[in-house]
């Protein structure tokens, strides 16, 4: 006859601790225990590969130290020239006593200041034809003279050239029979009691500049050849010993001038 089937009591108990183990596994993972947590950290560093700590052999320093800036100066130098630079400071100064300076470029022109001998001038500018030149005296007075009431006069290629305003304008030019420019042929305008007088520049082209009052007939006529010119040798007679003249001679010319007059050197 079999025994009935007994448990001990110690059995019974592990059999209930085990049992209520398993379903608690079966809700959620138990916790690991320190051991575990130390098996995990030593597997994740053994797998972390080698490398050599970063050592700063110079501490870094939070303070900053300025550059200083040094500045050496460019030496410039200036030439002086005995032609004034455009806008220039160089001076000239009168060769005559009572040198009219003049509001315009022209003989007929109201004169704003009578210059003494030895005036300084300074030089701005050329009227076209070269034979006045727009100064300025120490006083700020601007005006003209003309260039041969000048000591050491400038260079006039260096100088612009400077139109005036509120004037009537007789110009003309000179050419030979082949087609060049005479220069140094003189002429006149003249109407009644006025008259000013220009002379032909390289270009072969003389300006007589008259106030704008002065309208009507004027008569331009040739008066007078200068040396240098293209017509002269070096010792300033006339070339092959032929003295030429212009054609026409004269002419009469209506201002305001529509056009330039024109002359062929024969």
């Amino acid at each position: 006859m079999r025994k009935p089937f007994t448990l001990s009591l110690k059995f019974t108990f592990t059999l209930l601790v085990f049992f209520a183990i398993a379903g608690c596994d079966a809700i959620a993972p138990a916790s690991p225990t320190p051991d575990v947590l130390a098996t995990v950290v030593a597997q994740t560093l053994t797998a972390m590969p080698n490398s050599e700590p970063v050592v700063l052999s110079t501490p870094i320093s939070a303070t900053f130290t300025p550059i200083p800036l040094t500045f050496t100066p460019i030496p410039v130098s200036i030439t002086a020239t005995s032609t004034p630079p455009i806008g220039g400071t160089n001076f000239f100064f009168t060769n005559a006593e009572n040198v009219n300076l003049r509001v315009n470029p022209g003989r007929l022109f109201q004169v704003s200041r009578v210059l003494a001998k030895g005036t300084r001038l300074q030089v701005l500018g050329k009227a076209p034809g070269g034979q006045w030149l727009n100064v300025v005296n120490d006083e700020g007075v601007v005006g003209w003279v003309g260039k041969d009431f000048l000591e050491g006069r400038p260079n006039e290629r260096n100088l612009i050239v400077v139109n005036p305003t509120d004037v009537l304008t007789i110009t003309g030019q000179v050419i030979d029979v082949n087609g060049n420019p005479v220069n140094g042929i003189g002429f006149a305008a003249v109407q009644g009691d006025k008259r000013d007088d220009a002379i032909t520049d390289e270009a072969g082209m003389f300006y007589i500049f008259l106030p704008a009052k002065f309208t009507g007939a004027w008569t331009v006529s040739f008066v007078s050849v200068a040396c240098p010119s293209t017509t002269m040798d070096a010792n300033c007679n006339c070339l092959n010993d032929t003295c030429g003249k212009p054609d026409p001679e004269i002419v009469t010319a209506m201002l305001p001038l529509s056009m330039p007059l024109s002359f062929i050197w024969k």
